[in-house]
């Protein structure tokens, strides 16, 4: 029986993923936050009638972390599989932007995920196997404004996890890399809540824009489902690819953005009617 960590699994893709793996064999130690949170994934599992082991996780604090992965190992004897889920966002143009609100998202979405891998690393290194699955985001390689620090976060986690899969190659341990676009989960919600619209914001037109995909994304996204399903097909891959591009959306807007010059993704903020940057947009990243 294959044992797996899944942080961040109180909701969204977290959850589906705790669902989908746990209905596939696996022993799924489902943590979050605060064991507050567990309403939703518990109902979720027992309509499905799974059993599902639920762990108090915070990433980010060390302690919680090695406290958690000391439970879980000193119970198991090894951990299979880490799925790093656990992320937030909050939209805001860089000088808008508040420190904490900054360093929060750093704080969760890169750092938290170190240290449940360096918590993980050892144990897998000396059974010189297991694998690791980070869950980036397109925006990792799409900046749209309002969303730099976000995308920062998420290219800054595709970064180390590219050194890391290279690093323990030699101890049989895969580091896997998800990238979806936009999915139907709670935190496009708190997304959009994080950037009120105010007219008199010297930003307003980058600010609307941003907002709109946002809540195109939220109405027409991807379901969580898809991207569980996603991240079961890359553990069980014989072929071992490192990055996994999910959701229709991700490759469109990934490829339109490759498509176009540095020169020409930053001229779209010329754009102060919302016909003129739609326009473009469409043109750019043909999505349905």
């Amino acid at each position: 029986m294959t044992i797996t960590l899944i942080t961040g699994a109180s909701s969204g893709i977290g959850l589906a993923t705790a669902l989908q793996l746990s209905a596939s064999g696996h022993k799924v130690y489902a943590s979050m936050q605060t064991l507050d949170q567990q309403k939703e994934l518990v109902e979720a599992a027992a309509a499905r009638k799974l059993s599902l082991d639920l762990l108090a996780l915070d990433v980010d604090h060390e302690e919680s972390v090695q406290v958690a992965v000391g439970q879980l190992l000193e119970r198991e004897g090894r951990i299979d599989v880490l799925i790093n889920n656990a992320g937030i966002v909050s939209l805001g143009t860089i000088e808008r932007s508040e420190a904490a609100a900054v360093q929060q998202m750093f704080e969760t979405n890169f750092f938290g995920a170190l240290r449940v891998v360096r918590a993980v690393l050892p144990s897998m290194r000396a059974r010189r196997g297991g694998t690791i699955v980070n869950i980036s985001s397109a925006a990792g390689h799409v900046a749209l404004p309002c969303l730099g620090i976000y995308s920062a976060t998420k290219s800054a986690l595709a970064a180390a996890s590219e050194s890391l899969a290279s690093e323990v190659y030699p101890y049989g341990i895969r580091v896997v890399l998800i990238e979806p676009g936009f999915v139907k989960t709670p935190i496009l919600r708190k997304g959009l809540e994080s950037l009120p619209l105010v007219a008199q914001s010297p930003y307003y037109d980058a600010e609307r824009h941003t907002y709109a995909i946002f809540a195109r994304g939220e109405q027409n996204g991807s379901d969580p489902g898809v991207v569980a399903a996603a991240i079961e097909t890359a553990i069980n891959e014989p072929a071992r690819h490192f990055r996994y591009r999910v959701t229709p959306d991700a490759e469109l807007l990934i490829n339109g953005r490759e498509c176009m010059t540095d020169e020409d993704w930053i001229a779209m903020g010329r754009h102060s009617s919302d016909e003129g940057y739609f326009a473009e947009f469409a043109a750019r990243f043909p999505m349905s």
